[in-house]
């Protein structure tokens, strides 16, 4: 077996010549170029089952930047040799050598190769130094049992050892030699929360030879740190200031002044150090500390690198950085930086538990004195920092009630105007940058006054190329003036009924110079315009407003329009998806379809149809008040349900009424947005949850019911388009006012490329060589070609990736569902009415941002990030880019292999070129302790590993998962995978998703689309109980420990659960009808229930005896006959149906069964079941059962009571025999899988990855492989096709295997093992 992907906690890291990122990530070693591009160069596998926990470079000179940077700026190398670079590369007990080979011409950019042998030692290797003894270089290492040793690197010898005299466990240690074993100094951090410094040389004569020594020979502790209550994880030095700084367990991090450490005046620093600052800041532990001149760095469990500012005394936050998901961060490295401006530009390096690694830019300025502007600004730069806020002082007259920023094609903040309306009914117009200069646009009567709505579109002028910002004002009365902000004066009045304007909705239109106004008036009627821009005689542009039929909304309390969206590409014509104040979401036609004018609707008519509406809406209000909260969402929908149906079958032209409507789907809070891209709809709501949804075109009458017509029969007429969620996004803890879904412009290069690619970039003036929305127009465009799926007209669309905005407490935030992290966080003060992000963009969003809100009646602005260069010269607006992708922060605790796209393996596309399966993907799907699934690509061929999407629906962690490919035998023909795939775990929660998963040609990387199932949960019951926190809940939190997919030939597919409740559960999932019904249990094993598997058996007649085995923790295995589960999907339960006990019980382990796999042969009665388990003993046992098919009855020719025949019975089934291996791994075996016939793959808390050859009725071993995933807690197992290596058949390859618990590791398992 070798290793071919592993995704582990990041332990290690270390910048070299600024050019150069080193990463630990278990025993592998690898390097990032930033350069070019940021992209993982070179790897080697260096410490073998030891994890690399620190790289110590030795630069050849004493500035070996200043010569790199010398050669670069004179274009290249001043030789053609190659530089070579020795790199120390230490964790656990082993400490190895490596040479880290730079070539500036040509060829690799780095390489990596192992310069000495892997040095084991008795003792945990804490930390290393580089020394010089006699012009050889050699290592100095600091060991927990607070000692040193002297060591030859390239031959593995100890050439001495001292001891301290304080004899004590070290936590952590920091090595200070300056090129001498004389001058060095050892600070160790030790088990009783102190900081101890000694001098090895204080140890007297240094014994030289064999690794023992002399124990009388030992140091003294000259200093002794107190102060830190826990265990102290990190130690760094900085020999400028004579700082010292730690990190610690209490959550603190510690700076101390020492003085001078080592060098020629061989001392220990000042005699009497003091504690300077005492930082606390972190949630949980501190993991890392790192100083600066001007900085403190330190990261911490919580998942936080906090920058710590002490120029000014005392210490302050000054940036929050966070990018990886739970877990925390394990390693943390701050490059040298070169000076800019008088800045020094450094790079902040964060490797986190979920196997990420991101890059911060953080820049340090000499403060001369305390400014609190300096602090605004540099609590302004970085990823997902708190922005600095601007009073734009406005000067008109009023209170601002609401404010827009105006788009002006550019991604210019400079260059961007903001319009304010008062309660004085005047727009203003005034600067993003400029503070105090407001321009009056225009003043409204007196109906404007008090209660106004505004709204902004820009256009652009018919025939012309230039823009147009239309601005739409609405009052009390129901006018609404629209006006263009540069000729405010040629306005154009509407009439939108005699009541309140409750909002106004700008939509763009289909041609770029017009755009559609809806006005959402009393009686939940919204009257819609088209207007144009239009160049007059005078070089002007007047407006021209023609009247659209008017949207009739479902009777509801709040009943007025919030969005809207206008699709262009429906087959039948446009249709408008809209969502209201009651968190519907709605489908509107563009017309009647009955030859409804374009020039309007008649007023009276509307008039005559508003009260119509009137008398329904004050009906259906006073039923309202009668009802009971806790039904009334109900019995709106109803109330809907039947209106609506009246008003379809009526003769009105007048309205529109919806085509489909999801009914409260928000909530009562109210849909926010809605917005469209690339055929998928995704609207936000005040119930903190994003859907997406498509539109699902027409469907027959005679499809949703029984009934087929027959040629000549009449038929019903056809459901039209209906709206169809596919899956629920929920953003993060605390953020349910969601306000938008800002969509994001795909990658233009895979994971394994660079940070991003470097595109046209502006000027500082703001000078664009190609305009924003004509940049956003051509991306959709691609990517919309990209898909080139369609039928019929109506297209299957493909997720994007997308960003939320909303407010989560104080803050206005933009959170990536994704990455789970915020992308900006504005301290606004919480919801508001009225708010403005800029940019405004319809389509793109590029990632940064500001905000406009009104705050105690003050129009306030934040400031967007600014623009920060990586090392490889990729502009960057947020400072921060990610160099390699996290999965799970927490354990995995499941894993289930889809199959395979790209390349040419099976349900794939063809990979052009390589003409073998190298460029393949394996899909894989994880569930962890995080609450989320995971689908993941993993390239075999490069290493690369890419999210395609995650799923956060579970609300306890998930602890097993299962796939159905094509239950119903059919195969997509868009994608190259199509699976039902069904997790559960706690709280008894089990969710089914279809997954199809696609190929995209363009960008040469698969894709995944995540459609919602259904859900379910055994006590809905208890979370839908008013008062529940008033009363105790008896019954414990079921869990549900394994899974199994029982019956999949029909499109009701049977799954079986292992409950923690000591249950066996059954299941059926109906995709059509997105239902998961129980239809059988029991408790027979009378405790926790861990495992199950199936057995599906066909005799020699073509009769299926579905057997289900089931393991507990008394380690006994029960095999059930469920054969009449197809019985009880159709819904003929009696009390045969369901077997009140099981067909055979023996005896396997003595304590829980945590694993089985199941297999079968063929004997001349009947057959062999073959039982597989894996235990807490750690045992592994084959078990062996006969099993005698029954012989079925009949009478003459006819089979009599078949169904009830077709049962096995205890006499039926025989333990043969049982062999065991007591010790098959160290720990409790956790999980166990069959690879290929005869060959069985077992894993454990022990790391290790076992492989079995099944002979006769024993187990070999057959092969063993290390793992460098902890916790080892699940496998996937599935054999080569022989399609799996280079060059072409099936030769020296076996099979894969993927292990998770605490990361992910896959395996080729060759046929050499």
């Amino acid at each position: 077996m070798e290793t071919v992907v592993l995704i582990a906690p990041i332990t290690a890291l270390e910048f070299f010549l600024e050019d150069y990122l080193l990463k630990g990530e278990g025993p592998i070693l690898t390097v990032f170029s930033l350069q070019s591009r940021t992209k993982a160069t070179a790897s080697i596998a260096v410490l073998q089952h030891y994890r690399i926990h620190g790289v110590r470079p030795r630069y050849q000179d004493k500035q070996p930047q200043q010569n790199h940077e010398a050669e670069k700026e004179e274009g290249g190398s001043s030789t053609t040799e190659p530089n070579l670079y020795d790199l120390a590369v230490f964790g656990g007990k082993g400490v190895r050598l490596v040479g880290l080979i730079t070539q500036l011409h040509g060829g690799d950019p780095v390489r990596l190769e192992a310069r000495g042998p892997l040095i084991e030692l008795r003792d945990w290797i804490l930390d290393v130094c580089w020394l010089t003894q006699d012009g050889h270089a050699l290592l100095g290492v600091a060991l927990a049992h607070n000692s040193v040793l002297l060591l030859d690197p390239h031959e593995g010898n100890t050439l001495a050892r001292c001891c301290c005299l304080d004899g004590c466990l070290l936590y952590s240690a920091l090595l200070l030699g300056d090129q001498s074993w004389n001058n060095s100094v050892l600070v160790g951090g030790t088990v009783f929360n102190q900081l101890v410094l000694w001098r090895p040389d204080r140890g007297g004569k240094v014994v030289v030879g064999e690794e023992g020594g002399d124990p009388e020979r030992k140091a003294p502790v000259e200093r002794r740190l107190l102060g830190h209550s826990g265990i102290i994880f990190s130690i760094h030095y900085l020999q400028e200031k004579g700082w010292l700084a730690s990190a610690s367990d209490d959550r603190s991090v510690r700076v101390w002044g020492v003085g001078a450490l080592g060098g020629p005046c061989q001392t220990c620093g000042d005699p009497d150090p003091a504690c300077l600052m005492v930082l606390y800041g972190h949630q949980a532990r501190v993991f890392s500390v790192h100083l600066s001149p001007g900085k403190v760095y330190s990261a911490g469990e919580d998942g936080c690198c906090l920058v710590w500012d002490w120029s000014h005394g005392g210490g302050k936050v000054v940036q929050t950085l966070k990018g990886h998901r739970a877990g925390g961060i394990r390693a943390l490295a701050v490059s040298e930086g070169r000076d800019e401006d008088g800045t020094r530009a450094r790079w902040v390096a964060t490797g986190g538990a979920d196997g990420g690694v991101r890059m911060w830019r953080v820049n340090e300025t000499k403060v001369e004195d305390d400014d609190d502007d300096d602090d605004e600004e540099e609590e302004a730069r970085g990823m997902a920092a708190t922005a600095a806020l601007t009073d734009l002082k406005f000067s008109g007259r009023g209170t601002p009630k609401g404010v827009c920023v105006v788009e002006d094609g550019t991604a210019n903040w400079a260059r961007s105007k903001i319009l304010a309306c008062t309660d004085q009914g005047a727009v203003y117009l005034g600067c993003c940058v400029a503070t105090g200069q407001w321009d009056l646009l225009w003043q409204g009567d007196l109906a404007y006054q008090s209660y106004c709505v505004m709204e902004v579109l820009t256009v652009t002028v018919k025939s012309t190329l230039h823009k147009a910002h239309l601005c739409a004002v609405g009052n009390l009365s129901g006018g609404i003036h629209v006006f263009d902000i540069s000729h405010p004066q040629c306005g154009l009045s509407l009439r939108g009924g005699n009541g309140k304007i409750h909002s106004l909705v700008w939509v763009e239109g289909h041609a770029p110079h017009e755009g559609y106004l809806l006005a959402s008036g009393s009686n939940g009627l919204v009257r819609r315009w088209c207007v144009e821009a239009r160049l007059d005689k005078d070089f002007g542009s007047v407006l021209i407003a023609e009247p659209h039929p008017p949207f009739v909304l479902p009777p509801c309390a709040k009943r007025w329009l919030t969005t809207a969206v206008r699709l262009h590409k429906s087959p039948p014509g446009a249709l408008w998806v809209c969502g209201d104040r009651r968190g519907s979401l709605l489908l509107f036609p563009e017309s009647s379809g009955r030859g409804l004018r374009r020039e309007g609707v008649d007023e009276e008519s509307v008039e005559q149809d508003s009260l119509i509406i009137s008398s329904v809406n004050k009906q259906s209000n006073a039923d309202a008040e009668n009802e009971k909260e806790t039904n009334c969402c109900d019995e709106e929908e109803k109330e809907w349900s039947d209106e609506c149906g009246k008003k379809l079958t009526g003769k009105s032209d007048s309205t529109l009424q919806p085509l489909s409507c999801l009914f409260g789907v928000h909530g009562k809070q109210g849909v926010t947005s809605v917005c469209e891209h690339q055929d998928l709809l995704y609207s936000a709501g005040r119930d903190g949850c994003v859907r997406v949804f498509r539109i699902r075109p027409a469907t027959p009458q005679w499809v949703l019911g029984n009934h087929r017509p027959n040629a000549g029969e009449i038929r019903e007429d056809d459901v039209g388009p209906q709206l169809e969620v596919l899956r629920v996004q929920r953003a993060c803890k605390g953020m349910e006012w969601l306000e938008r879904v800002l969509i994001l412009a795909p990658p233009e290069h895979s994971t394994a490329d660079t940070l991003g690619c470097k595109d046209e970039e502006e000027e500082e003036g703001g000078v664009e060589k190609e305009g924003w929305r004509c940049k956003q127009a051509k991306e959709t465009k691609a990517g919309q070609e990209s898909t080139g799926r369609e039928k019929e007209g109506w297209h299957v669309g493909r997720e994007c990736r997308f960003v939320i905005a909303g407010f989560q407490a104080v803050n206005f935030v933009v959170w990536d569902p994704v990455k789970q992290e915020r992308w900006l966080a504005v301290p606004c003060g919480g919801g508001h009415r009225s708010w403005s992000l800029w940019p405004p963009c319809k389509s793109l969003w590029p990632g940064y941002g500001a905000l406009v809100f009104i705050k105690h009646g003050a129009v306030v602005a934040s400031q967007p990030p600014k623009e920060a260069s990586t090392p490889a010269g990729v502009a960057s607006k947020t400072g921060a880019c990610g160099l390699r992708e996290g999965v799970h922060g927490k354990g995995i605790g499941c894993v289930c292999r889809l199959g395979r796209v790209g390349g040419t393996g099976h349900g794939s596309q063809t990979t052009q070129g390589m003409g073998t399966d190298e460029g393949h993907w394996e899909v894989l799907v994880t569930g962890g302790e995080d609450t989320s699934l995971m689908v993941l690509a993993v390239q075999p061929s490069s290493g690369t590993v890419q999210v395609l999407s995650v799923i956060t629906d579970h609300i306890s962690n998930i602890r097993t998962l299962v796939s159905v490919m094509h239950p119903t035998g059919e195969r997509t023909e868009n994608h190259s995978l199509s699976a039902l795939l069904v997790s559960a775990g706690g709280r008894a929660q089990i969710q089914c998703y279809r997954l199809l998963i696609g190929w995209d040609e363009k960008r040469r990387e698969p894709y995944c689309q995540v459609i919602q199932v259904a859900s379910h949960r055994l006590d809905e019951q208890w979370e839908k109980k008013r008062n529940r926190h008033k009363t105790v809940k008896t019954d414990p939190e079921t869990r549900y420990m394994s899974i199994a997919v029982v019956n999949s030939d029909t499109a009701t597919v049977v799954v079986a659960l292992a409950c923690s409740d000591g249950a066996i559960r059954l299941f059926s999932i109906s995709e059509v009808k997105g239902h998961i019904d129980l239809l059988w249990e029991s408790f027979y094993h009378q405790r926790c229930v861990l495992s199950v598997a199936p057995c599906c058996l066909t005799d020699g007649k073509g009769n299926r005896y579905r057997l289900l085995l089931s393991a507990a923790t008394d380690g006994k295995i029960a095999l059930w006959d469920v054969t009449t589960t197809t019985s009880l999907m159709a819904g003929n339960l009696c009390d045969t149906s369901a077997p009140p006990a099981p067909c055979l019980t023996f005896p396997a382990h003595q304590s829980g069964v945590n694993s089985l796999a199941v297999w079968q042969s063929r004997t001349e009665n009947g057959c062999l079941v073959t039982v597989a388990t894996g235990g807490d003993d750690g045992q592994l046992t084959l078990s062996v059962v006969k099993v005698q098919y029954p012989k079925v009855q009949t009478h003459g020719s006819r089979v009599l009571s078949q169904e009830h025949l077709l049962l096995l019975t205890q006499s039926d089934l025989t333990l043969l025999s049982q062999s065991r291996v007591s010790l098959a791994h160290s720990a409790p075996v956790t999980a166990l899988s069959l690879l290929s016939p005869g060959l069985l793959v077992s894993t454990s808390p022990d790391q290790r990855v076992r492989l079995w050859r099944v002979c006769g009725t024993g187990l070999r071993p057959w092969g063993a492989l290390y793992s460098h995933v902890a916790d080892s807690a699940g496998l996937a197992a599935w054999a080569g096709d022989g399609r799996d290596g280079g060059g072409g058949g099936t030769a020296g390859r076996r099979g894969w295997v993927v292990v998770c618990g605490q990361g992910l590791q896959l395996l080729h398992v060759m046929k050499s093992s």
